[in-house]
């Protein structure tokens, strides 16, 4: 072999060594990162009086808040339906208000809203709500799993003449986890309003 083409052969072999360890030597080693979630804000805790003339109820209602009716359907004429929205979380309490119930049917379509979330579910909690002298009974339900749509829901009636039923949602897709300051945040209020619920 010639030392020319011994020379090339080297130098080559050479460029080809550094090149590999140019591109292995700057590699640092992977570290992965903790999964995170963005930072939520929630509103400084304070309360009023919701009462209207419109409703056979009164309660109090985070300040933050927003009571707003909602068109009732055609099929369920005697309900009165609204909305208490909490636009600095975009989130809601659906309220669906229905007198002189059926009461066991009125029971039956609240365990069948609870049974659409089940699917997503990994259990439910239930607390009972049994204040005779304030004629308020009823249940909160807590449906726990990351991806449940609507983590609280509650009704109330005074087992005669008034019925009405909650459903807590976010205006977001289902991530619990990432969720809990602010569904925590909102279960206080609900909590509120269920201990300050009074039937006209």
């Amino acid at each position: 072999m010639k030392l020319s083409s011994w020379l090339k052969a080297a130098a080559g072999l050479s460029c080809m060594a550094l090149a590999g360890i140019g591109m292995t030597s700057c590699r640092e080693a992977y570290t992965p990162k903790p999964r995170a979630y963005i930072r939520i804000t929630v509103p400084e805790k304070a309360y009023r009086d919701f009462d209207s003339a419109a409703y056979p109820f009164t309660f109090r209602i985070p300040v933050y808040a927003r009571f707003e009716p909602v068109p009732v359907d055609d099929q369920y004429p005697n309900s009165q339906w609204a909305d208490i929205r909490i636009p600095e979380l975009n989130a809601k309490i659906y309220l669906s208000y229905i007198p002189n119930p059926n009461i066991d049917s009125c029971l039956v379509g609240t365990l069948l809203f609870i049974q659409r979330h089940m699917s997503k579910a990994t259990g439910v909690d239930e607390w009972e709500i049994h204040q005779p002298e304030e004629r308020k009974f009823g249940y909160l339900y807590h449906i726990k799993g990351k991806d449940v749509a609507s983590p609280y829901q509650f009704y109330l009636t005074d087992s005669n003449r008034h019925f009405v039923r909650g459903a807590f949602y976010i205006n977001s897709v289902p991530n619990n986890d990432s969720l809990a300051p602010v569904i925590d945040f909102i279960k206080t209020d609900i909590d509120t309003l269920i201990q300050s619920w009074k039937w006209d």
